[in-house]
Parts: C-alpha cells; sequence; structure tokens
C-alpha cells in the first residue's frame, strides 16, 4: 500500500503566474497631467497648472519606478510625467501669446486717442498729437447771455471742425474765470464727426451758474485739457 503525503504549498514562482499588484500613483499621474493640459489653455486661469503638474510629475516618477516592482502603471506614468511638462510648457506658451495680444490691443488703442493738457497743466502728450487736437476746435463765445423769461445764463460755445483723415468725438475742459479768479468748470463734447465735418456746442455752460459772475468785469473761458478718440 503506497504512503500519502500531504499536499505541499505552492512556491511563488511556480504554477500559476503571480498577479500584478495595484500603481495608484502612475494612474493618479497621469488624471493630473490630463487636467493640468486641459487647463493650461486657458490664459491667466491656468497659473493652476504649477501645483497640477508638480504633483503629475512627482507621482509619475514614483509610479514608475514602483511599475517595475509590481508590474503595473509603466505606461501610466510615463504619460502623466509627460503630460504634466506639456502643461508647463503650455502655460508659458499661453501666456505669451494672451499678454502679446493684450499688448498689441492697448497700442493700437494708444494710437486712436490723442490728448493735450494746455494752459497751467503740467502735462503734455506728444507735439504733433497736442496740435492736432487743438487746432481741431474753439471756444468762441464766453459770456452772460439773457435766456428765455429774462433769466440770467451762462453762454459758452466752442467750435469743431475735424481736420483729421477719420471720424473723431472731442471731449474738451475748462475753467471759468471771473476777474482771474476761478468760478466753476466746464465741459465740451463732440461725438463722431466725419473728415471736414464741423459742429458747434453751445451748451458747454450749462454747469455754470451764472448769478455767481453775472457782475465780473473780465470773464474768461480758458481750456485744460482737450482729447479725442476715433472709430
Amino acid at each position: 500500500m503506497s504512503q500519502q503525503y500531504p499536499p505541499q504549498p505552492q512556491q511563488p514562482g511556480y504554477g500559476e503566474p503571480q498577479q500584478p499588484g495595484s500603481n495608484g500613483l502612475a494612474t493618479t499621474a497621469l488624471v493630473l497631467g490630463i487636467i493640468a493640459v486641459i487647463v493650461s489653455f486657458i490664459p491667466v486661469l491656468n497659473v493652476v497648472v504649477w501645483p497640477l503638474a508638480i504633483l503629475g510629475i512627482i507621482f509619475g516618477a514614483i509610479g514608475l519606478s514602483k511599475a517595475g516592482k509590481v508590474r503595473k502603471g509603466k505606461g501610466a506614468g510615463i504619460t502623466g510625467l509627460v503630460t504634466s511638462a506639456v502643461a508647463i510648457i503650455m502655460f508659458f506658451a499661453m501666456n505669451a501669446l494672451f499678454f502679446s495680444a493684450v499688448d498689441k490691443a492697448s497700442k493700437e488703442l494708444d494710437k486712436s486717442y490723442d490728448s493735450a493738457t494746455v494752459g497751467d497743466g503740467k502735462s503734455k502728450t506728444g507735439g504733433a498729437k497736442e496740435s492736432e487736437v487743438m487746432k481741431d476746435f474753439k471756444v468762441t463765445k464766453c459770456d452772460v447771455v439773457t435766456g428765455d423769461l429774462g433769466i440770467k445764463e451762462m453762454a459758452i460755445h466752442v467750435d469743431y471742425a475735424n481736420h483729421g483723415d477719420r471720424r473723431y468725438s472731442y471731449l474738451v475742459e475748462g475753467e471759468v474765470l471771473a476777474d482771474g479768479k476761478k468760478v466753476n468748470d466746464f465741459m465740451s463734447t463732440a461725438e463722431n464727426l466725419a473728415p471736414g465735418q464741423k459742429f458747434t456746442d453751445k451748451d458747454a455752460g450749462a454747469l455754470v451758474n451764472a448769478d455767481e459772475i453775472k457782475d465780473a468785469k473780465k470773464l474768461e473761458c480758458k481750456t485744460i485739457k482737450a482729447s479725442r478718440t476715433d472709430f
């Protein structure tokens, strides 16, 4: 009668192949890298790429080193590293394009806006622009007149003539002086004048109380600042 032997425990490496372990860090790196790449296309807001990409690189490197032991996650680890690096590159590229476009738009806006500070103002924009703005308008009346129903009112008329080659809107700011003393400000506008078009603003004195200056011996309407914007 043959002798029976108890079954022997199966040793690792023999019989059925060993199942691969998990590699959650490699998977996490893959997810972080993909999210970082997507977010990197949004200028300014893509600053969040940095923590995502840095964590993606760290987890990807650890997951890749672990992949050799657990036989799982090598592809995810490599992809996580690559996508995280691409996200950082895209961060710089998209922000460079965005700020370049903003700078270009700002320069175009500056070209379309001319201004001049005159009189006692301390600052002036370049001579050519200043002379171009100033030659397009003139204060032609500065006086206290009798309006409807015999009411005294301040009459300030500003004549405009667009000498440019495109449409402009104008803004003129100034002061009303009575016997050399400032009593109030005035403002005049002209909207969307075509090249060669003329316009007279008769409402510039609306802010001035004529009763305060009706007895003045000398009235002056002094321009302080003028600007124009094209279309």
